[in-house]
């Protein structure tokens, strides 16, 4: 579970261009609205790069500084080499410490509880079939969920249950751990 230190991460998930990328941007400013700061990592499968071969801040990654940081009075752009064991619960007490709400795009095999994003046309089963982490739907196929679902035009519906989900567990992270 949760450490109260780090956010509550909540995860989309779904089949490739699903639209989870554009149903995280509606939902972020709609959560913000609420009093709930919200932090976003994207798993990436393929390798980052820092910045532009030349530039100065390419040239301190590369040279071996870990990590390094660019920053602006507007922006801070801030680059480390991963650990090859270090898992997204790790990376968001380490660096998401001031977030309330991570939410995370991919990450399908963490623990974490998700929300899929299905479209129909995409031909495949949906994941939540054979994934109990995943507690809701948001899908364009009108369909008896086993979750909650939501479609692609209720974006303020499936806000509501992210808020309460994220306070549901909010407040389990905040119980004394039964051990």
């Amino acid at each position: 579970m949760n450490n109260p230190q780090q956010p509550v991460i909540l995860s989309f998930v779904g089949h490739s261009n699903s639209g989870k990328t554009g149903m995280i941007t509606q939902i972020i400013p709609l959560i913000i609205e609420k009093g709930i700061r919200v932090g976003v990592i994207k798993h990436a499968g393929s390798p980052i790069k820092m910045d532009r071969k030349g530039k100065d801040s390419h040239r301190l990654f590369e040279s071996g500084a870990n990590p390094t940081m660019v920053c602006n009075k507007k922006h801070i752009a801030f680059f480390a080499q991963a650990q090859s064991d270090i898992g997204l619960e790790a990376i968001a007490q380490r660096y998401f410490f001031d977030s309330d709400l991570l939410l995370t795009e991919g990450f399908k095999k963490e623990k974490f509880s998700k929300i899929e994003v299905y479209t129909y046309s995409d031909k495949i089963l949906p994941l939540c079939f054979n994934d109990n982490t995943i507690k809701a739907i948001i899908t364009d196929h009108p369909y008896h969920w086993h979750i909650p679902q939501f479609s692609f035009k209720d974006i303020n519906g499936a806000v509501h249950w992210m808020v309460s989900y994220y306070l549901e567990l909010k407040e389990k992270q905040s119980l004394p751990h039964q051990g």
